[in-house]
């Protein structure tokens, strides 16, 4: 699954077909441990060409009667994507991209039993494959949706690590992502690989002190801002 993840400014995607989303790519807000019902920068489409906008993560579909069910919604599984009730329609029409700096999984150490925070990241933007809902009345007014990251079988490095792991987009297939039929967007699901652009890294990281209830911070690998809030290297 796909439970924290690390969104930044993006500047340069080398993707000359991205001029168009450049302005709201570069505003995104740096978040550095986006949890759920948070929310973060998604790319999508109203019918009036691409944007970037801000939901909150865990999808709520219409017929939603309470804002828990966000709890359950965060992550859609590649499986049961296109039958389950609650993914159903949006994956019929309502498909998005999450750009994210990395995001976080949890392996068991050997040692003591205990969880150990991997920051799991690539040289470049990652783009995941996901769904988004319109504004719901059961979050706050001015609320602009809801979104969720579709999961698949980890590969690469992330397979040492989780069993579960986004599923990622090449930054040319956005459009075709979008406003493909279903069983065009099932065939880009199915054919996914890790991205190219310096591969899939994972990143042991440490729990900062005064971070305890918030989870771990991004590997200093990313900046030197992102090394001072205390996720770094093992030795």
């Amino acid at each position: 699954m796909c439970g924290r993840f690390v969104q930044l400014p993006v500047v340069d995607f080398g993707q000359p077909g991205l001029a168009d989303l450049a302005p709201g790519l570069a505003e995104i807000q740096p978040s550095y441990n986006l949890a759920p019902t948070q929310r973060a920068s998604v790319i999508l489409d109203h019918g009036e060409g691409r944007q970037v906008t801000r939901l909150a993560w865990g999808l709520l579909p219409f017929w939603a009667k309470a804002k828990g069910l966000q709890g359950s919604t965060i992550n859609a599984r590649i499986e049961t994507v296109a039958t389950k009730p609650a993914f159903r329609s949006a994956f019929k029409k309502r498909r998005c991209v999450i750009p994210m700096a990395g995001y976080y999984e949890w392996s068991i150490s050997p040692e003591d039993g205990k969880k150990d925070p991997w920051f799991i990241h690539a040289t470049g933007p990652l783009l995941a494959a996901g769904l988004w809902e319109d504004t719901s009345p059961l979050l706050p007014d001015g609320n602009l949706g809801t979104f969720t990251i579709i999961t698949g079988d980890s590969s690469g490095v992330s397979a040492d690590i989780h069993d579960r792991m986004p599923v990622w987009l090449q930054a040319g297939q956005i459009d075709e992502w979008m406003a493909g039929s279903p069983d065009d967007a099932m065939a880009m699901l199915l054919a996914s690989s890790p991205p190219v652009h310096g591969g899939v890294q994972g990143q042991p990281c440490r729990q900062h002190a005064s971070q305890q209830s918030r989870g771990p911070a991004p590997a200093s690998c990313m900046t030197s801002t992102a090394g001072r809030l205390g996720c770094r290297p093992s030795s």
